[in-house]
């Protein structure tokens, strides 16, 4: 069974504590006790691979040894439409899952919801607390970000940016295979070409 993972500030001692929710969760949920490994990453690519010496009100962890994994590259950003109440919750979820990078919220023009600055700010939170927990269970190196609501007009994609829309007229496995086949080096002039990429592995 793969190990759990935690995060903390800071991974860079010897010996690394979790305090807190943390250690609640590790030691009444986990039940965790000595002798048994786990994983802790500061939420910035370094990951530290320890043994677990006390489980208590805190938990402490020997570190035995340290790994340090880079942003993936290229990072997914997504800008998310602000949905009806309560789809947004399990939207985040997932997409922490599928290793998206930062997750930027907008109202659409048809976005039922509207958020003021407080309000949009509170619920960055709380949806940062659910991506949080889910790169937890998918054990990743760097924590996803939420990022809370702007206005349209206010948002600034990245140069390569693609747009889903129920009205679209290109697929989106054409996308992601152009988008492959361009990090591979490979021409696209033709339609063959589409083909070919969809094969090639990123």
């Amino acid at each position: 069974m793969t190990a759990p993972r935690f995060f903390a500030d800071d991974v860079s001692a010897d010996r690394i504590s979790l305090t807190g929710d943390e250690a609640r969760h590790a030691v009444k949920v986990l039940r965790l006790r000595p002798g048994e490994e786990i994983t802790i990453s500061d939420g910035a690519g370094t990951v530290a691979y320890a043994v677990v010496e006390e489980a208590a009100t805190k938990l402490t962890a020997q570190v035995e040894r340290r790994v340090t994994e880079p942003r993936p590259r290229p990072e997914l950003v997504v800008f998310q439409a602000i949905p009806t109440h309560g789809k947004l919750d399990l939207v985040v979820q997932k997409l922490t899952e599928v290793g998206v990078g930062a997750i930027h919220l907008f109202a659409a023009e048809r976005s039922v919801a509207r958020w003021d600055s407080g309000k949009g700010e509170a619920h960055a939170a709380r949806l940062g607390e659910i991506a949080y927990q889910a790169s937890k269970q998918s054990r990743r190196a760097w924590l996803a970000r939420v990022v809370a609501p702007v206005r349209v007009s206010d948002i600034a994609p990245p140069a390569e940016t693609f747009a889903l829309h129920e009205e679209a007229s290109l697929e989106s496995h054409r996308i992601a295979a152009r988008a492959r086949a361009e990090l591979a080096g490979l021409p696209l002039s033709r339609e063959s070409d589409l083909t070919k990429a969809r094969e090639v592995r990123s």
